[in-house]
């Protein structure tokens, strides 16, 4: 018999954990599990993601022998023991098996020999800062820090002091003094000052900012509380260039951060912001580098006593005052492309792009086809229930209609009407898949070149789909394309996204401060984003044009644009499943009032029956004429 059928089932399932965690550390990491016991051993389950620190990992493993090292790696559920003799590993091995770890840590770790450990990267390493940040340790003292800890509690009582403007976001709770920040503008209205200016507490340590900087000739006169739980954060940003003037001071109470910033060549600087320290942005790290604060109740940081190695670090409530002053005149900075001031759209004309056919196509196969191919079964997941209206149209169909669905996803609509005949049409075949696993009839094919014969259906869908064209006249045809599948008499019901997203019935969904998206959460500056058309990180240039990548959760600044989807990609390693998110970009064509009425017009034997807006989006029912 086999020492595979000798283990006991409790064995074999730790041993199945074991196989699949070295093969996945084989493909990502070129480490290979080994055998013969060795020095180097692998522990899964025991990654910084996992919940576990370096002082644990130390305290169970050193009662088994000498260590040489222990490695942990940023993002990764598993880390890496270096015993100093093999005995000391073999033992480790022998107690892994009895599960003495599971007793005694409440916590199962799966160990296997490696033939080495991967070298360790340390983020903080280099120790360099943007240019222009500059950080200032123990800025204040302990009893300086409960002093505005107790300002914000006493503030927070007074629920209803009308002269403080006073926020609940889903990320954190938020606090204006001087000024309110407008969080769907991101713009203060400089003409309108709150009641309640800065506390005169604060005072004390801009002075002292100014004189250890020799910057901020004028003091600020807006100051943001943000508040934040343990796994509470804000989304990379940038602060708008024409609300604010050159230089952010950020004071951090309560407990350290772990701030990023990033600048438009990608390059990514995490920034431990410990207790009680202040953080300055000037110039560049100001104009250029985004910052945010990833929402987790854990950060990776150096551990001190072991050379700068990584550990975690548990986060509690922190509480940042984040002052500036606010901009009275255009901003002139050196930074052009991200300057807002600098780069307004003059009409609405000028935000169209205007692309050829062969540019429009190149832009669809890039930023729509292939997107749903790499994304299709993220965004099944998140299509589940029909938006009530389709549905509606869909019901009241007589018995017995035969209904195309052209652009049908992951088949929501299909199979809901017991009554009539659905088949569905995509150009994406992983959508398709998914469809077909669904038990629905589907089939692949391009929206402008359906292989059906004239006059086929009783009636068409097609949900969210000609807004992914991106020329007038290729969303033109698609329209004759639904109308020629139509008989006399059917009719083709069409949905396509709204730039009025704030002005028609009051703000959509899309623009709830509640349903935040992770692209556009903002900061310890309060929730700040420079238009994205005016980034040059937020310009994707390809097909001889320059595409816009619009900020999510915001007001649309111009038509045509890219729009961030980002996926999570399992990178799962023995139990325990981490996720790393991958930004793709989609193209839209934003419709506005009235435009898909005005593209029908030029179409023979239709006539408009309704039109409408519908959460967010331009609807139409159009029907073929006898």
């Amino acid at each position: 018999m086999s020492d595979k059928m000798k283990m006991s089932k409790k064995e074999r399932k730790m041993y199945r954990k074991q196989v699949r965690s070295c093969k996945i550390l084989e493909k990502h990491e070129g480490i290979k599990s080994v055998d013969k016991a060795s020095c180097f051993v692998l522990v899964g389950n025991g990654g910084l993601v996992c919940g576990v620190q370096r002082e644990d990992l130390m305290t169970l493993f050193s009662e088994f022998g000498p260590i040489e090292a222990i490695v942990m790696l940023p993002g990764k559920p598993y880390s890496f023991v270096v015993f100093q003799d093999v005995r000391s590993a073999e033992a480790a091995m022998l107690a892994s098996v009895r599960d003495v770890f599971q007793q005694e840590f409440k916590h199962s770790f799966y160990l296997s020999y490696v033939d080495k450990v991967p070298h360790h990267v340390n983020p903080y390493e280099s120790g360099l800062l943007p240019s222009g940040l500059i950080l200032l340790e123990n800025f204040l003292t302990e009893e300086e820090e409960q002093v505005l800890l107790e300002l914000d509690e006493e503030i927070e009582d007074k629920v209803n002091n009308t002269d403080v403007c006073q926020q609940s976001l889903k990320h954190r709770q938020v606090k204006h003094y001087g000024f309110e920040f407008n969080y769907r503008t991101n713009d203060v209205d400089k003409d309108h000052p709150l009641k309640e200016p800065i506390p005169t507490i604060c005072t004390q340590h801009l002075c002292r900012i100014q004189d250890i900087t020799g910057l901020f000739p004028k003091l600020p006169d807006q100051l943001t509380v943000n508040k934040y739980l343990p796994g509470q954060g804000i989304p990379p940003h940038i602060d708008t260039h024409s609300a604010f003037e050159d230089g952010i001071i950020s004071l951090s109470l309560g407990s350290q951060i772990v701030m990023d910033f990033q600048n438009p060549s990608g390059e990514h600087v995490p920034v431990l912001l410990p207790r009680r320290s202040a953080l300055i942005m000037t110039g560049e790290s100001r104009y250029l580098w985004s910052h945010g604060i990833t929402p987790r109740k854990t950060d990776a940081v150096p551990d001190k006593d072991h050379s700068g190695q990584l550990t975690l670090m548990h986060r509690r409530t922190r509480v940042s005052f984040t002052f500036r002053v606010v901009r009275r005149e255009k901003c002139d900075c050196d930074y052009p492309e991200q300057c807002d001031s600098q780069q307004k759209y003059k009409s609405m004309k000028q935000m169209e792009l205007l692309l050829t056919e062969e540019q429009a196509k190149a832009v669809e196969d890039k930023h729509v086809y292939a997107v749903y191919e790499d994304i299709a079964d993220h965004f099944s997941d998140t299509r589940h229930k029909p938006w009530p209206k389709v549905a509606a149209f869909l019901a009241r169909l007589p018995k017995g209609s035969v209904v195309l669905d052209i652009g049908c996803g992951n088949g929501k609509y299909l199979g809901r009407n017991q009554h009539i005949i659905e088949i569905g049409c995509d150009r994406s075949a992983s959508l398709g898949n998914i469809c077909s696993q669904r038990g629905v009839e589907v089939f692949l094919a391009d929206l402008l070149h359906l292989p059906l014969r004239s006059e086929v259906a009783d009636a068409c869908i097609c949900i969210a789909v000609i807004h992914h064209l991106a020329s007038k006249n290729r969303r033109l045809l698609a329209i004759q394309e639904l109308v020629r599948l139509l008989r006399p008499g059917g009719q083709a019901l069409v949905y396509v996204w709204a730039m009025e997203q704030d002005k028609i019935d009051g703000p959509s969904n899309y623009l709830k401060p509640s349903r935040e998206a992770k692209l556009n959460n903002g900061c310890d500056s309060a929730e700040i984003s420079i238009s994205p058309i005016l980034c040059k990180s937020a310009i994707l240039e390809t097909s001889d044009c320059k595409l816009p990548i619009h900020t999510n959760r915001t007001c649309f600044k111009q038509q045509d644009m890219l729009v961030p989807w980002c996926r999570k990609l399992s990178t799962a390693c023995d139990i325990q499943t981490t996720s790393a998110d991958k930004t793709f970009h989609r193209f839209y064509h934003v419709f506005k009032k009235g435009e898909i009425e005005s593209l029908i017009e030029g179409i023979q034997n239709v006539s408009i029956q309704n039109s409408y807006y519908d959460k967010g989006n331009w609807c139409i029912i159009l029907e073929r004429k006898h």
